[in-house]
């Protein structure tokens, strides 16, 4: 099978691989070894429309595509993993959620800001004892009212201690597994949300964090889907983040190759 990248997709990769040798190859080894995420990408990358490859134009997005994705991961991880990363969590796994589940009074607050890089948004997923396995998740999230209280904890989590939201995964129904579960939005400023940097041995450039939730009150309009349908939400958003995780492995692959013949 011939696969070849359209007229657009040809330009888009240029554009993108230009962008990624003259604003983030230069800096990538420096923010490594400092173990440090240059914040202002965000903006960069929004205003020049590539956070928006995928989502729909009435927020900002060009819906350009999956393969437009795959592009992207590819030409700057290509230039720094590390600073990708946080890149490919915001776009790929938080934002795509919320633009899939949320409503329209949540596309405007989180994703409109996300696409143009003005909110920088993570993914809340693994947990200490359960690792990415649904089925053994703790975090709770328990109705109170118009608020959700949740306790519990989340681990190695990118972008979690720069993030302004997060989309948290927590267990909505107890004893009922996957089934139990739900999506919700958390902002950095909620009271009993605590974000701890942690030290990791490589991607150095994206912050990784440990999450605390202690009776964290979260409004019940941050709901993101319908109750108990996190399991379902989470794993579609993931299958489309596995699609530009291979386009990210490739570009690291591709540099690492051609580092190597050098």
């Amino acid at each position: 099978m011939q696969f070849e990248f359209n007229e657009q997709q040809t330009l888009f990769r240029d554009a993108v691989r230009d962008f990624a040798a003259k604003e983030i190859a230069p800096i990538a080894r420096e923010c490594d070894e400092r173990g440090d995420f240059p914040l202002d990408l965000f903006q960069k990358l929004g205003s020049l429309g590539y956070l928006g490859a995928k989502f729909p134009t009435e927020y900002g997005g060009s819906e350009a595509g999956l393969a437009s994705g795959a592009i992207m991961a590819e030409e700057l991880s290509y230039a720094s993993p590390g600073i990708f990363l946080g890149i490919y969590v915001h776009v790929y796994l938080a934002l795509s959620a919320v633009a899939a589940f949320g409503t329209d009074a949540q596309k405007e607050a989180y994703l409109r800001p996300g696409i143009s890089g003005e909110r920088i948004s993570a993914w809340g997923f693994a947990e200490p004892d359960a690792g990415s396995d649904p089925a053994g998740m703790r975090t709770s999230a328990e109705r109170d009212g118009d608020h959700y209280v949740i306790n519990g904890s989340k681990i190695l989590i990118t972008n979690g201690d720069i993030a302004d939201f997060v989309v948290v995964t927590a267990v909505t129904a107890p004893g009922q597994g996957f089934r139990g579960l739900s999506l919700l939005i958390v902002d950095r400023d909620t009271p009993g949300f605590t974000a701890r940097r942690l030290q990791t041995m490589g991607m150095r450039a994206a912050h990784t964090a440990e999450l605390s939730f202690q009776d964290c009150r979260v409004p019940a309009a941050n709901l993101l889907g319908e109750e108990n349908s996190g399991f379902t939400s989470a794993m579609r958003t993931l299958t489309d983040g596995r699609v530009i995780a291979a386009g990210f492995a490739l570009g690291l692959g591709k540099a690492a190759f051609d580092r190597s013949l050098k």
